[in-house]
This record gives structure tokens, sequence and C-alpha cells, in this order.
């Protein structure tokens, strides 16, 4: 078969509805495949989120097929709902995939393989998962674990933390690969804005120390951590700002950002905490800040906003966490805190008092980025494993 006379549709589903670092990432994806071989087919629970819109702004053919968001429940009578409900999506996938003469298949999330993990089986369709978070109990991993075993033909894992989290559990090692989030250095930098956007939260001419904190408003993000670690007296004669840019998104998420509400009140932090909100692009809110913390206090899986930071050659502090660690060298090009306020609170200040004497690290930063974190290599070792499992013989090519 002459591979310019054939593209191979491949089917990718997302049921996360929130625009963040996984979803920002498969776009990206998407957006750089090799259309003269490869013909993505991004499939959507909806058509509200951010993803639909900028999936269509680029030619990507999207179709919707409603799916329900996976939520812990130890009712029975949910759990039976739930189970029918996967196995009529299941008979809605088998004949799309038919249909659209679907060659493979891609899950952004465990929780997509759930829909779709049986037509791909028994059409015999190759089937890769993602698998992008790192999961906070033994039954979660071994679950996960099984449905890999059951119905993946490869998993990639986002870190090496990742990949080991769940190694343990799944009986074929060698279905799983790490390949690392990357990042387009130019294209994040582009159309980059000369005003600064903080200006209209600040009084005239005044000069703070601005902190920024991106992520959904979440227990786990650990924004409350931050805000404790600032309410310390070693803070009082600073005159700082911290910027939450995020929303919450769940129920529990918006009980979280009252519980913050609620401290910020009671800690006279008013005058110096501002929840901007979602922003689709967070690179001018990057370049007029002076320090990003990243504080989740679980097990994070990469952490692509680190990246974007590194792009804008900004000083990063974040927690020890997840695949973190695997971006950040503490003292090098980054730093490095535990779980602690008093910890975080000495690497903040270590900032603050000494911000005149990075430059070694912003140069590391970028440089980091331009040696392990491409969006270039991202997609061509992307590419291969799709090639490999479609029986191609792999060629670069130029995007």
């Amino acid at each position: 078969m002459d591979m310019k006379e054939k593209r191979y549709n491949l089917l990718f589903l997302s049921i996360i509805p929130i625009w963040g670092g996984a979803t920002k990432n498969l776009l990206e994806l998407l957006k750089r495949l090799d259309k003269n071989i490869f013909n993505p087919i991004l499939i959507l629970p909806d058509n509200r989120g951010l993803l639909y819109s900028e999936a269509l702004k680029h030619d990507i053919e999207v179709r919707l097929v409603r799916m329900p968001f996976l939520q812990i429940s130890y009712n029975p009578f949910k759990l039976f709902i739930f189970m029918i409900k996967i196995l009529q999506i299941n008979i809605i996938f088998f004949s799309l995939i038919k249909k659209l003469n679907i060659k493979m298949i891609i899950c952004n999330s465990i929780q997509d393989s759930l829909f779709i993990g049986l037509p791909s089986r028994v059409l015999n369709k190759k089937l890769i998962i993602y698998i992008k978070n790192i999961f906070d109990r033994k039954w979660k991993k071994i679950f996960i674990s099984k449905v890999c075993d059951l119905f993946a033909d490869k998993i990639i894992a986002v870190s090496n933390k990742v990949k080991s989290d769940i190694v343990k559990y799944i009986k074929n090692v060698d279905k799983i690969t790490v390949i690392h989030e990357g990042i387009d250095i130019n294209s994040f930098k582009k159309n980059l804005i000369k005003r600064d956007i903080y200006q209209k939260y600040l009084n005239s001419e005044e000069k703070c120390f601005r902190i920024i904190n991106i992520g959904n408003i979440a227990e786990l993000k650990g924004q409350k951590l931050l805000l404790e670690t600032l309410s310390r007296k070693e803070f009082k004669d600073i005159n700082f700002k911290v910027f939450f840019i995020g929303e919450a998104n769940f129920k529990r998420d918006h009980s979280y950002k009252k519980t913050i509400e609620e401290f910020i009140k009671n800690n006279h932090l008013a005058d110096k905490v501002f929840f901007p909100g979602f922003k689709k692009n967070v690179n001018d809110y990057i370049k007029y800040s002076d320090l990003l913390v990243h504080c989740p206090v679980l097990e994070e899986g990469f952490g692509l906003v680190i990246l974007e930071a590194f792009c804008l050659e900004k000083v990063v502090v974040a927690t020890n966490v997840g695949g973190i660690p695997e971006i950040i060298e503490d003292g090098v090009n980054g730093f490095l805190c535990r779980i602690d306020k008093e910890d975080l609170a000495n690497k903040i200040l270590y900032v603050y008092n000494n911000q005149n004497k990075f430059g070694y690290i912003k140069d590391n930063a970028i440089k980091t980025v331009k040696e392990k974190f491409t969006l270039e290599n991202q997609i061509k070792n992307t590419e291969k494993i799709y090639y490999d499992l479609l029986g191609l013989e792999y060629k670069e090519c130029c995007n």
C-alpha cells in the first residue's frame, strides 16, 4: 500500500471538559500530526468546552458522543446505571468505528477507554491509552492496570513517575512508554502584549512582588497551602500580590474556593489576593509576574505550566511531587520544596530577596525546554508509536 495514497483515520477521545495542560497538549498534538498520513477525528462529550471550538478553528473534525463523567460512588444502583450507560456507549462506538473506517483509537485518559475498549477489541483496532495522573489509592491503580491489560496495545505515561506508579500492577510492562509533554517556545511567546496586564489590579505606579498561580481551583492544586504560607509573619512587611489564574469547575471545588475566600477574609489578605478567573492564554500573565508558584499537595503527573513559565524565563517554585522533579532541578533551573508551609515560605523568601541574581536560573530554565521538552520531539516520538502500531515504516517529515 502506497502511504501517499491513503490517510489513516485516528479516533481521539477526550471526556475531560476542562481547559488545562492535558487538553491543551492534546490540541497541539492534533494540530501538528502529519496530515498526509493521519486524519485525526476528535470525540467530545459536548460542545461547551474550549477544546471543541479550538479544534474546529484548526479544521479538526469533531464529533459529539455523550459520555458521562466517572465519579466514585458506593451506591450499587448508581453503579449499575453507570455500567448500563457504558455498555450503551460502547455499542455506539462499535458502529462509529466501522462507519468512519477507524484504524486506531487514542484515549486521552483512562476514563475514555471504558467507553471504547470493548469495540476496539472486537473490531481488532489498535488502542492507545494515555495515563496523565497519579492515583491516590491502590485499588484505583489495580483497576487502571487491569483495564490497560485488557484493552491497551500501548500505554503512554507523561512522566517516569506516572509509569512507576502503575508498572508494578501491569502484566505486560513493555506496553508502557514515557513521552513527556512538550511546548513550542516560539508559539507560546507569540503575540505577547506590551501592556502590563496587572495594572488594573494595582494602584498607579505601585511596586510589588507579583506571585502567580495557574490551575483549576481545586484542593489538590494547593492554593490554600500557598495562602497559608503567605499569611505567615515573615511576609507581614512584604508588599506582595498573588494572582490565582483559574476557576473552580466542580461542586467540591466550589466548596474549596469558599474555604479559601473565608481564609482570605479572616487573615486580612483581601487587598493582596486576586482571582482573575479562567484565561485561555496565560502567557501575558506569566510575562508580567515575578514568580510562579506551582504547589500541588498531591502527586501530579507532570506540570505543563512549569514549561510555560520556563519559556518566558521566569523563576518557578514548585512542590517536590509526582513528575515535577523530572522538570525542575532544585537550585539549577527552579526551586523545589516539600509540601510544607515553612519550606515553601523559605523558597519564596529566597527568591524575593535575590530577585536580581537569577540570570543563571532563567537561562537554565529555557535551556531545559530546548533540550528536553520540545513539542517537536513529543510529536515525533508519538508518531513513531502510531507508525509502529499500524505496521508502517516511520518517515520523519517537516510539520
